[in-house]
């Protein structure tokens, strides 16, 4: 009998792979009971990720009570407090980039992660992906929108402060994009 417990793990080890190879795409083929518009990999990337400690914002009504009710995670409203922010690309604002927690040098970690869900993780803009993890440079195609990744990048300038993204997309793929990654227009 598989459990929550099980899927959870597969996820995390997922998570894993995706974070020690920025550019490298994950399926994520376990199932959930998903009552949001997120993808599955969306949903499961939260319930790995969150628990009762975690503050999160969604600008997603349906997705906040799924969160709320699978991980016991805190939604709150403070930008600057928040540990994840959980949204598809149409609803991402500048201020999730510059008015967000980068950590600071004690302490790099206290800064926000977004988990955007993408329309897709293998077609639309190309980017180029260089820095730890990548051999020498990965070209990659998301479907973001090039001044997003520009807020990122401006976010990121001061290593090892910034913020880490995880993309997800309708088809379950998931992809990071540390902090640690340099990020530039192919």
């Amino acid at each position: 009998m598989k459990t929550i417990v099980h899927t959870t793990q597969a996820v995390y080890r997922q998570l894993v792979n995706i974070t020690s190879r920025p550019g490298h795409i994950e399926l994520i083929e376990e199932e959930v009971k998903n009552y949001s518009d997120f993808s599955n990999a969306t949903l499961l990337t939260t319930m790995t990720l969150f628990d009762n400690e975690i503050s999160f914002i969604t600008p997603d009504e349906a997705m906040d009570k799924e969160i709320k009710v699978l991980t016991g995670a805190k939604s709150i409203d403070s930008l600057k407090e928040t540990d994840f922010i959980v949204l598809q690309a149409a609803d991402l604002k500048e201020e999730y980039f510059t008015e967000t927690a980068h950590g600071v040098l004690i302490s790099p970690e206290k800064s926000v992660t977004l988990i955007i869900e993408v329309d897709s993780v293998t077609s639309g803009e190309s980017y180029i992906f260089s820095g730890p993890g990548i051999k020498d440079e990965t070209k990659v195609n998301i479907a973001i929108e090039h001044e997003w990744i520009s807020l990122r990048n401006e976010a990121c300038k001061e290593f090892p402060l910034g913020l880490d993204i995880i993309l997800t997309d309708k088809e379950n793929r998931a992809m990071m994009i540390p902090r640690t990654t340099k990020v530039e227009v192919a």
